[in-house]
């Protein structure tokens, strides 16, 4: 039982840090695509904290690891 535990912490532990490293890759894409953009959506885009909305708001789909 114990064993289990550790196993399912250690992949809950390292699928989060999993995640979190693919932000900046998610930012920049969201980034390049409203380079010299002045629309609505862009800026709504450059404005959001959630990579995922960002890309929503522009109809971006985002390429993830």
């Amino acid at each position: 039982m114990k064993k289990t535990l550790m196993a399912m912490a250690l992949v809950l532990a390292t699928a989060g840090a999993a995640l979190a490293n693919q932000c900046p890759l998610l930012i920049k894409q969201i980034e390049d695509a409203t380079a010299g953009k002045t629309d609505d959506a862009s800026k709504k885009a450059q404005a959001l904290a959630k990579a995922d909305e960002a890309a929503a708001a522009i109809g971006l789909t985002l390429k993830k690891k």
